[in-house]
């Protein structure tokens, strides 16, 4: 393994699977988009389970924040709904990140809604907000991210940090579908960018950061989420094919194609031996926590792996904690 001086990260230390769906009836199977928030004594796990009908809605799980990271308990019922029918999000909404906003919780989430045959579905970036600390969302009436030319089937999760002058968004664009060969109808989407000086104003056209490489076989990506491990910026992200997700990451700061590099490391359990995706992670009490989902887009449910914090031989308090964000000219909680 290269030094860790010239910006290679040190392998997770996985801890297995930690949590599954718990089979009741809004809850009968995934768990999905793992999305913690550092809070307190605990690390909340906000995540997306179906029912019966596939439609998703968001609970929480909390974790403990020290070895052995026990599971404290998760919500009852959901902390955000599907929306009525007809709406960006009455067939599912997934979350994509977590984050204190003027006081309050915030959640970026996905709504999606079933389509026709030739477009089966659309996904949409939108914004919920808490004043419990995460034991209800108030659902948006709009999606913060409508759709608009060259994106009007997919403008998805959404991803937003400190840039230039104000914001930066990450998230995932496109506009069509593709024939997968087998009957199945697959998406194609980029990973997009977009800058704002308001943290929820994003508006006009977003700029592709990267595409799929057809050669490889790729088709697009899932959620981007870029994160600190020492004075380094990383970008961990899902590429996916016809065949599923592989969790991947690269340098935040990039040009052109970037060299992407596994994130879970091998031998790889029963319930990951097909996929791993959606990755996120955070840091607390001087280690770092990564929470990913494995096959079947998080049916089979989430693990967990670990590493100290400062991986690059920088100290932990060069890192900030998950889920810490605040307005431009207010300084960021820490």
């Amino acid at each position: 393994m290269r030094s860790a001086r010239r910006g290679v990260t040190r392998p997770w230390r996985k801890l297995g699977r930690v949590l599954e769906a718990s089979g009741e009836p809004l809850s009968r199977t995934h768990v999905m988009l793992p999305t913690p928030h550092v809070t307190g004594d605990r690390v909340r796990v906000f995540y997306a389970s179906c029912d019966a009908d596939l439609r998703g809605r968001i609970f929480f799980a909390d974790f403990e924040p020290a070895p052995p990271f026990r599971l404290m308990g998760r919500s009852p019922s959901p902390v955000l709904d599907v929306g009525p029918a007809g709406a960006f999000d009455c067939d599912g909404v997934n979350p994509s990140q977590a984050l204190d906003a003027d006081g309050r919780l915030a959640l970026l989430y996905i709504g999606w809604r079933r389509g026709p045959p030739e477009s089966p579905y659309t996904l949409f970036g939108a914004v919920a907000f808490s004043d419990d600390g995460g034991a209800s969302f108030a659902r948006a009436s709009a999606p913060l991210l409508a759709p608009r030319p060259g994106e009007r089937l997919f403008r998805t999760a959404p991803f937003v940090e400190r840039g230039g002058e104000g914001w930066r968004l990450l998230y995932i664009g496109g506009d069509a579908f593709e024939e997968a060969g087998d009957g199945r109808r697959l998406p194609s989407y980029s990973l997009m960018t977009l800058e704002s000086g308001r943290l929820w104003d994003w508006q006009g056209a977003g700029k592709v950061l990267m595409a799929p490489d057809a050669a490889a076989g790729e088709i697009g990506f899932g959620r981007p989420v870029s994160y600190a491990t020492g004075r380094a910026r990383r970008l961990m992200l899902s590429v996916r094919t016809r065949e599923g997700y592989r969790l991947m990451e690269t340098a935040r700061d990039f040009q052109g194609r970037p060299l992407l590099t596994p994130v879970i490391p091998a031998p790889f359990e029963a319930w990951e031996s097909q996929m791993t995706c959606f990755g996120a992670p955070c840091v607390v009490e001087g280690r770092e926590l990564l929470f990913y989902n494995g096959d079947g887009y998080g049916r089979t449910g989430l693990g967990l792996a670990w590493r100290p914090a400062g991986q690059l031989g920088l100290p932990p308090r060069a890192l900030p904690r998950a889920g810490r964000i605040s307005e431009p000219g207010q300084s960021a909680t820490r």
